[in-house]
């Protein structure tokens, strides 16, 4: 390869580069704008098969942004003798023992969330679950629309 085409293809290469780097961030912005949006449409959120909710928008050609928003992730361990431990035990009383599994920490058991719904009264099972599970970050994703079956359409 020549100097000159070597030039030209990091030329390019750079080009292209900046822009998608300028795209990526224009799209960063567009997608909380939509997380934004569906959070304040908590009417249209569907709950989904994982205890998760999810808000869809159509755009003009039909295509679709859809915006997750995942159920809350457990602890996956408790510290044995961590003040978060102590808390949980109090909660869950006699019953503890059966939601969580001894090992070098405390892990919940399977099935946590219905069985804690199960075993203890209503309003322990919601205390103990806000102690164990952390916060997922929304996610969006797309589906692009076949342009010329939506012309078709429009036609």
């Amino acid at each position: 390869m020549k100097d000159q085409d070597l030039e030209t293809l990091v030329d390019h290469a750079v080009a292209l580069h900046r822009e998608i780097t300028v795209k990526n961030e224009q799209l960063k912005a567009l997608k909380a704008a939509l997380v934004k949006q569906a959070r304040l449409q908590p009417e249209l959120l569907a709950t989904t098969g994982s205890s998760g909710q999810r808000w869809v928008a159509e755009g003009s050609d039909g295509s679709i942004a859809r915006v997750s928003f995942p159920a809350a992730t457990l602890l996956a361990e408790v510290g044995a003798q961590s003040d978060l431990a102590n808390k949980i035990q109090e909660i869950a009383g006699e019953e503890f023992r059966r939601l969580f599994t001894p090992v070098k920490r405390y892990q919940a058991v399977n099935d946590f969330r219905t069985v804690a719904a199960l075993i203890l009264p209503k309003r322990k099972a919601a205390a103990l679950l806000q102690l164990c599970e952390s916060e997922s970050s929304p996610r969006v994703s797309f589906e692009i629309a076949n342009r010329q079956a939506a012309s078709a359409v429009a036609a």
